[in-house]
């Protein structure tokens, strides 16, 4: 299993050091624990078939999450899932359960 990935402007990018990867259409931005953003030519669908043997959890129709890098939180209360960079996710109706089971 690969522990690293090639991103546009980052040779190696630890798999670890991604956030979260939100999808727009056919483009997808990755979101890094430095804060930084890189926006790819690649759909979410792909990006979680890459990352099925990772700790990612698809919240959403746009958000694909990494659960090394979601802090401790109160799983079967939320509609929202909160992030090491600060801000909250949306989890969508059909996979609220599915999340809570996962992540609680």
């Amino acid at each position: 299993m690969k522990s690293e990935i090639k991103l546009p402007g980052l040779e190696h990018c630890p798999i670890q050091d991604i956030v979260y990867i939100e999808g727009r259409g056919n483009y997808s931005i990755v979101f890094l624990a430095n804060k930084k953003q890189i926006v790819i030519a690649k759909t979410l669908k792909k990006f979680e078939a890459q990352f099925r043997l990772h700790s990612f959890i698809r919240i959403h129709k746009s958000y694909l999450v990494n659960k090394d890098n979601i802090p401790a939180f109160q799983a079967h209360q939320c509609v929202e899932v909160p992030t090491t960079l600060g801000n909250s996710l949306p989890i969508s109706r059909r996979k609220l359960e599915m999340v809570r089971q996962s992540l609680g």
